[in-house]
């Protein structure tokens, strides 16, 4: 049999370079970011990511990390607050949705 998804790279669907921010949003101990990972092809990680080199990807206005924090720092303009875990969870997903990436998180490795 050849290699499968579960064979794929395991990526953060929330943003490493952004931990602090999702710590201070409740994802700390059993919850934290590390337990938010899904297994994509490097090709499809590439895709939303903007290409290969991630710098210049990050520059991307449709690259998954911009538009997730941009995302999620207008839902708390909206709410005027800072969002619970659940409700960046919501809107994670629906932009996973709206990407294609699967939705079956697994635990990547910690920093």
């Amino acid at each position: 049999a050849g290699a499968g998804m579960s064979d794929a790279p395991k990526h953060h669907v929330l943003p490493q370079e952004h931990r602090e921010w999702f710590e201070r949003r409740g994802f700390r101990g059993d919850m934290d970011i590390d337990q938010f990972c899904v297994r994509l092809e490097q090709a499809d990680h590439e895709a939303i990511h903007g290409g290969g080199n991630w710098k210049l990807g990050r520059m991307w206005p449709g690259e998954w990390n911009r538009m997730i924090m941009e995302a999620l720092h207008e839902a708390e303009i909206t709410a005027g607050r800072r969002l619970t875990r659940n409700q960046v969870l919501d809107i994670v997903v629906e932009r996973m949705k709206i990407y294609k990436v699967p939705i079956t998180f697994t635990k990547g490795r910690s920093r």
